[in-house]
């Protein structure tokens, strides 16, 4: 009796940003892995086109550029790591919970996505600084940090340097798993990089 299972569906394509859908979500998930593996002036639009089995002109319908798709890839992630940073500084917790809650953030961001995180890290330069309008999560930690201070649960000093100082915690971890130093998922690591995080922003053990 031939077997009447229905088939299932397949998975529509994963793209980066919010509500893509088909072309544009395959166009987004060609270039991501393209940007990841080659660079971003190595890839080509024929590349990304070939690899999201599209035309080379689909790409044009979608975006003006390769720079543009490129940034709007980096400014997707730079708001998503952005918004739970202040959602935790919003709610009325002490600075290590804060901390531990935007570790616990940037750990699930990157797990979900970790090419998307990895483009993050490795082309944060290339599209700096962040364009009005599109919020930044070093300037969140900034500011969570500087009410900290506020509160004297932490050290005055430069709230930049400090904020930089604990991200920089996150962000190197990621990019020894990134570079195969270290295995992943980058929450296995959570309880280390919030503790770390904490101590480089001077907070009392």
């Amino acid at each position: 009796m031939p077997n009447s299972a229905p088939i299932a569906a397949p998975e529509p394509p994963r793209g980066v940003t919010p509500g893509a859908r088909s072309t544009r979500a395959r166009i987004e998930r060609a270039a991501l892995d393209l940007f990841v593996a080659r660079g971003v002036d190595a890839a080509t639009t024929r590349d990304i086109a070939a690899a999201a089995g599209v035309s080379e002109g689909a790409i044009y319908r979608h975006f003006d550029s390769k720079d543009e798709l490129a940034s709007m890839i980096f400014l997707e992630i730079r708001a998503r790591l952005a918004a739970p940073v202040r959602e935790a500084a919003a709610r009325k917790m002490s600075l290590a919970e804060q901390t531990r809650a935007v570790v616990e953030a940037y750990c699930a961001t990157a797990d979900a996505d970790f090419p998307l995180f990895r483009f993050h890290l490795l082309y944060t330069h290339r599209f700096l600084p962040t364009p009005e309008g599109v919020d930044n999560p070093v300037a969140a930690v900034e500011d969570l940090v500087a009410a900290a201070m506020k509160r004297r649960e932490i050290p005055r000093r430069d709230p930049a340097l400090a904020a930089g100082m604990a991200l920089g915690v996150v962000l190197q971890t990621a990019l020894q798993i990134s570079y195969g130093r270290l295995k992943g998922p980058l929450s296995d690591y959570c309880d280390d990089i919030a503790a770390g995080a904490l101590q480089a922003l001077g907070a009392r053990s």
